[in-house]
């Protein structure tokens, strides 16, 4: 009887200890996270070496009061689909020695033997505060690396302790990944960017706004570096000078006729874009190449942003987005992935205008039913007036030069069929097609311009004004 209670003394005892939360939980794992540029591992088949106890690292630690005992098992757990492809080891903290005694090579886990050879001093066990730490090995079944945004984790267990609380009771992970994976190279998008001079010195919209106004505007340099991830050989993989990137960007690009990537170092690389249904396409550009878009001279330009109204009537595109640019690998080059880089401060504005908005719903005339355009000018000076016009099936703002002088103190009316004719693109075929009206006043007295849309029903009354 005196037996049966020692025995349920101890059990007592065990059970409090794990109700601590100390108790088979010792360890902590530490790692240093590998991070691989995914074209190379795709390249490499999946298979990589890794190159802990180097650049990456995983290490254990054995907790406060406790130990891992001679011939206790240490086991490493690999990601789901990996398996070692090389003899897995371990350097822990002297004198004690480990072997590996079960997995390891085509296997996910790999499990060691503390204190293993049975040889002084090696046969002894991992104090307090000890470590193992991976050593560099090779693993095959990397997929998960293959592709931007990869982030996997390891594991690691002590088991077969004969003291219980020398175990822990669950597989350890780190906080951080062990391993991750990215495209293999920062991008940046800056500089860049202007404005579009409605004025006549700017041929009515026709010309970018400079001293004096021009044909071409950059709208900045897009640089590419290897991001300093590492190539299936477990070093820094970097980017070959012949490495070429094509760049892709959308924009409103009525009256563009030509763009061209310069790369601003050597190699010298210069394309020119493959332009079509507003997408500006240059094939193997290089990685440091400064973007410039050439107008016509004698086509409307369109703004590419929101535009929102800045002090003196001009438009600006303060905290509006501007281009973004989509690269992938040019032309026989693997060293990296597809990716987008974005540029907040290039957007292309109109300038020396003042944005009136109209309606949200212009429609086409229908049953009888006309829109017109009533715009008022208060001022005192004479203003040109432009018609932009956003259809609801989407796609750029569609702007027209409604070639009227609008002179002081008068006003006038549009029908909607004159609208649509100054407009390319813009078809209001009847009140089933709208679009989204404003209208930009060029000229000092811009600010004194006013314009409304009206609803005419068949008998020739207002029905409806915006």
């Amino acid at each position: 009887m005196k037996k049966f209670n020692v025995v349920a003394a101890s059990a007592v005892a065990l059970s409090a200890a794990l109700a601590s939360g100390s108790a088979l939980a010792n360890g902590s794992l530490t790692v240093t996270t590998a991070k691989y540029n995914a074209a190379a591992v795709a390249a490499a088949g999946g298979i990589i070496t890794v190159p802990w106890n180097g650049l990456a690292s995983a290490v254990y630690t054995v907790a406060p009061t406790t130990s891992l005992e001679v011939n206790s098992r240490f086991t490493v757990t690999l990601p789901a689909g990996f398996t070692f492809a090389s003899q897995p080891s371990l350097t822990t903290t002297a004198p004690t020695t480990t072997a590996l005694t079960a997995g390891g090579i085509g296997s996910q886990t790999a499990t060691f033997t503390i204190g293993s050879p049975a040889v002084a001093p090696g046969n002894a066990p991992v104090p307090a505060g000890g470590t193992l730490t991976l050593n560099q090995v090779s693993v095959a079944g990397a997929t998960a690396l293959e592709t931007n945004g990869g982030s996997v984790s390891i594991t690691v267990q002590s088991t077969n302790n004969a003291l219980v609380t020398n175990n822990d009771l669950n597989p350890v992970s780190a906080v951080n990944a062990a391993f991750t994976s990215d495209t293999g190279v920062s991008a940046t998008f800056t500089g860049g960017g202007g404005s579009i001079d409605l004025s006549k010195a700017g041929n009515l919209g026709n010309l970018f706004f400079g001293t004096p106004d021009t044909t071409t505007l950059s709208i900045g340099t897009v640089s590419l570096v290897s991001s300093g991830s590492l190539g299936a050989d477990g070093a820094p993989h970097g980017l070959l000078t012949s490495d070429t990137a094509t760049l892709t960007i959308q924009g409103a690009f009525n009256g563009i006729v030509s763009a061209t990537a310069v790369q601003v170092g050597p190699p010298a690389v210069s394309v020119t874009a493959n332009q079509a249904n507003n997408t500006i396409t240059l094939a193997n550009a290089g990685f440091d190449s400064t973007i410039t878009l050439t107008a016509s001279g004698t086509a409307l330009l369109q703004q590419n942003g929101s535009p929102t109204q800045g002090a003196g009537g001009n438009i600006v595109h303060a905290g509006s987005p501007g281009f973004t640019v989509n690269f992938a690998p040019g032309a026989g080059t693997t060293d990296f992935l597809a990716g987008v880089v974005s540029n907040a401060t290039d957007s292309i504005a109109y300038t020396n205008g003042l944005v009136v908005p109209v309606t949200n719903f212009l429609t086409g005339d229908d049953a009888g039913y006309t829109s017109l355009l009533r715009v008022n000018n208060a001022g005192v000076t004479p203003v040109d007036i432009f018609v932009l016009a956003q259809p609801y099936t989407g796609g750029p703002q569609l702007v027209g030069n409604l070639d009227t002088t609008l002179a002081a103190g008068t006003g006038t009316v549009f029908l909607e069929t004159q609208i649509e004719a100054q407009v390319p693109g813009l078809t209001l075929a009847n009140s089933g097609q709208r679009a989204t009206l404003s209208i930009i006043a060029v000229g000092t007295g811009a600010s004194n311009v006013a314009a409304s849309d009206l609803l005419v029903n068949p008998g020739g009354v207002v029905v409806n004004v915006n």
